[in-house]
């Protein structure tokens, strides 16, 4: 979605399809784009249940992400990814950062916004005895940092989503459902997303999950060339497996 008027048509295009939430990532968050997501949303019935934005400009335009989330009427935000000196940092580094992320999210809670952290397979590995993720979680507090689950990285990771999700004790806030799937490449399996039923992931166990830990909201994510395509093959996926209602407005979790 590379200009205003692609992100009216896209939010216009996944409204048609039954969803009725989005999480922004990845788009230019300039006064234009905000704009055209606003009147796309109140236009088609859509709701941004969360966005995604680098650690730095969370963190460096306060006041211009506070107004961004009151704008679109969004309470959650997340820091997208694990920034590059701490990912190839040692345990020192990656404390450190847990020391400035719960700061963070302090700051915000307090003006209403909750702030997540969106894993990738860097926070899988070990740090001595300790995984990075958990190291994460062990030092930033409840309140102040929130979980952003997602089921491909947890799975190349070499965990189980739906374990991950009930073991984490509610921290997760947000989940991003998209599939794990192998295939061959240059004579050996090579590990990829995929749409959802297309992989190997059992999404029955992973949205149970969602649900019965109180995940406030789910995100279909997948990177392709084809992302509507892929999406409405998603959806329906969760309707097989009976999930409808997941994408009315009543329900506490919404995919």
């Amino acid at each position: 979605m590379t200009s205003p008027a692609a992100i009216e048509a896209g939010i216009a295009r996944v409204s048609g399809m039954g969803l009725k939430a989005i999480e922004l990532a990845y788009i230019k968050l300039r006064p234009a784009e905000i704009d055209a997501v606003e009147r796309a949303c109140k236009k088609h019935g859509v709701v941004v249940g969360s966005t995604q934005i680098t650690f730095d400009v969370l963190n460096k335009q306060r006041d211009w992400v506070l107004k961004l989330h009151e704008q679109l009427g969004c309470e959650t935000t997340s820091v997208s990814v694990l920034p590059f000196p701490v990912i190839f940092g040692q345990r020192d580094r990656l404390l450190r950062f847990a020391e400035q992320l719960d700061a963070l999210g302090d700051y915000y809670r307090q003006r209403g916004v909750q702030l997540c952290y969106h894993h990738h397979d860097f926070e899988l590995r070990r740090y001595g005895d300790e995984l990075g993720l958990d190291l994460l979680m062990q030092n930033t507090a409840v309140d102040n940092v929130a979980l952003v689950l997602d089921t491909y990285w947890t799975a190349r990771g070499g965990r189980s989503p739906q374990d991950a999700i009930s073991n984490l004790g509610g921290r997760v806030k947000v989940v991003h459902l998209r599939d794990f799937a192998l295939h061959w490449k240059y004579f050996r399996l090579t590990p990829s997303d995929a749409a959802l039923g297309s992989g190997n992931l059992d999404f029955s166990r992973i949205v149970d999950s969602c649900v019965a830990n109180n995940v406030q909201y789910m995100a279909i994510e997948q990177d392709t060339d084809k992302p509507f395509e892929e999406v409405a093959g998603s959806i329906a996926h969760l309707k097989h497996l009976g999930y409808e209602t997941l994408f009315q407005h009543n329900t506490g979790t919404s995919a």
